[in-house]
């Protein structure tokens, strides 16, 4: 007779064995964290090394050469584009893409090309930042080690080791490890963090920091001095400069969106480019006394501090300085757009500074970099976070706080990055085995299609619905939402049929679909619902609502069962 303690003890032993399994390959992931941070400041370290001193170089030219050369590395980035059949420019916005990107990665052979494009970019003077290749490096590094271990890794883990090595490549160039994790984390989303990758974040980007100032130094990337007490006036004040700012910041964004989008010929659209950026090199000159337009814009920041700046100069370089960052992604210039929105936020800033007359002249420009940079890439805590690792002042981080949140809410749904998306996605890769049927809404809750859209939405409020399958005398027959019927006119509501608007591009599940299956599908058709039939006859309704429901449950299980 058997023994009901060994089939107790049987599934105890598996638990146990499946704990320690999960526990090496967590420790596994932490191991490589470090090596991908260790590869990653090396490199950063490398690229920095050589195209600083070039910028530094460049900028102590005639005026001349100040002038040609920016357009000529937009030129040459263009050339080589084309000759390696490459056009895509994105650096931050590639590991964004590729974060959100079904098996997304980020390749060494891709790294290679655009770390070449964005050296020649930021080393010719254009208006880009360094964090753009430096997370790429990190990222590709990350991408590619996950890829090698991908069998021994846990399967929920994916694209952790992409997020570390970019919280790594941000860590080191700005000798803020904690702005990189925070960074990498909060970029992909508007209003949301990435998930699973805090730890392996923390420890890449703390190694990589070592790295990178083992190499390169500790100095503060953007030292202010001076002293940080505030007052509620200069509270008020920061909330009034963070409203400012987010309006800028709102402005920018569609701006940038608008260069990257600009309908004209690559020869056009370049050569147009580089002639704007020929233009601003005797403009800035003339105006600043220096090339304030050129590179990464630290003495650019450094310059609009100083308390002798007229309101109208420091105007005009933030126009200089916007104007030559349009320019440079309008002709396909490689590189970051963190610094550039820093600069901004540091020049509005001084300009509020002299118009209020701050007892402390490094309040509000620091303010400013904090809700300029938050509203930016809607990042408020990595921007709070910049502010006191790359200035030393963590005094100001109440009114830099404060500033951040008037800014995230002035900008909209706005963002310098095309790919953020506003909030995580179910993650259904845990459920890709479960049938539709198991995890449906069952619901007889139909629209007929002959019926008018007045009375349809009436039905539809009525049973709590924003979806609805629509059927007529042969069975489904579309999908309807309440966003479809508010596009029609109200007035046209009771001529125009349920069948009318229906979508019928969304084909519907079968209750054995696997929701792996149903999910592409819903991403195809950029749809929120699909309906789920069996013999034509409407069953039920798949929504996101439904695989968020079922993630949240696995969670928990997984969470207790490790």
């Amino acid at each position: 007779m058997r023994n009901p303690l060994d089939g107790r003890r049987a599934g105890f032993d598996r638990a146990s064995r499946h704990a320690a399994e999960m526990g090496r390959r967590f420790h596994l992931t932490l191991v490589l964290s470090m090596a991908i941070g260790v590869l990653t400041g090396l490199g950063v370290a490398g690229f920095d090394s050589a195209v600083q001193p070039v910028i530094g170089a460049l900028a102590r030219q005639p005026l001349l050469v100040v002038a040609l050369v920016p357009a000529a590395g937009l030129v040459a980035v263009n050339l080589l584009t084309i000759v390696w059949r490459d056009d895509d420019t994105a650096t931050t916005d590639a590991y964004v893409r590729s974060y959100h990107q079904r098996g997304g990665t980020l390749s060494l052979s891709s790294l290679w090309r655009k770390t070449v494009a964005s050296a020649i970019t930021l080393g010719s003077g254009n208006a880009f930042g360094f964090e753009g290749p430096s997370m790429l490096i990190g990222g590709s590094i990350g991408s590619t080690v996950e890829d090698r271990f991908a069998s021994r890794l846990r399967r929920d883990d994916a694209k952790v080791l992409m997020v570390a090595g970019a919280a790594a490549g941000v860590a080191a160039v700005f000798k803020a490890p904690l702005t990189g994790v925070i960074f990498a984390l909060e970029v992909p989303y508007r209003s949301d963090l990435a998930r699973r990758a805090l730890l392996p974040s923390l420890v890449a980007a703390g190694a990589a920091y070592v790295t990178y100032v083992a190499i390169i130094g500790t100095a503060p990337l953007l030292p202010t001095g001076g002293s940080a007490p505030f007052d509620l006036r200069d509270l008020g004040g920061g909330l009034a400069l963070g409203v400012v700012c987010g309006l800028l910041a709102r402005l920018g964004a569609q701006a940038i969106g608008k260069a990257k989008g600009l309908e004209l010929s690559r020869t056009r659209r370049v050569a147009s480019a580089a002639a704007g950026m020929i233009v601003l090199a005797p403009i800035a000159m003339w105006w600043f006394d220096a090339p304030l337009h050129l590179g990464p814009s630290y003495a650019a920041i450094e310059w609009a501090a100083q308390p002798d700046r007229a309101v109208t100069v420091l105007c005009g370089l933030f126009a200089v300085r916007a104007a030559a960052t349009w320019l440079g992604v309008a002709g396909g210039g490689m590189g970051g757009l963190f610094i550039p929105i820093v600069t901004q936020g540091a020049i509005v800033g001084s300009i509020f500074d002299r118009l209020v007359d701050s007892p402390n002249p490094h309040l509000f420009p620091t303010i400013g970099i904090a809700a300029f940079l938050g509203a930016g890439y809607r990042t408020p805590l990595a921007a709070v976070a910049f502010v006191a690792e790359a200035t030393g002042e963590p005094g100001f981080l109440v009114p830099a706080l404060l500033a951040a949140a008037a800014a995230q809410l002035v900008m909209g749904n706005k963002s310098f990055s095309a790919y953020q998306r506003n909030e995580r996605l179910p993650d259904v890769e845990p459920l890709s085995r479960l049938p539709v049927g198991d995890i449906m809404s069952p619901s007889a809750d139909t629209i007929d299609a002959d019926l008018d859209l007045a009375t349809a939405v009436a039905t539809m409020l009525r049973q709590n619905r924003r979806w609805a399958p629509v059927v007529d005398t042969t069975g489904y027959a579309g999908l309807i939402a309440v966003t479809d019927i508010a596009l029609v006119p109200m007035e046209e509501w009771p001529t125009v049929t349920a069948r009318d608007v229906a979508r019928t591009d969304i084909a519907p599940a079968t209750p054995a679909e696997t929701v792996e299956a149903v999910a592409d599908r819903m991403r195809a058709a950029h749809s929120e619902a699909v309906a789920v039939t069996s013999s034509n006859a409407v069953v039920g309704v798949v929504t996101l609502r439904d695989l968020t429901n079922i993630e949240v449950l696995l969670d928990r299980l997984n969470n207790e069962a490790s």
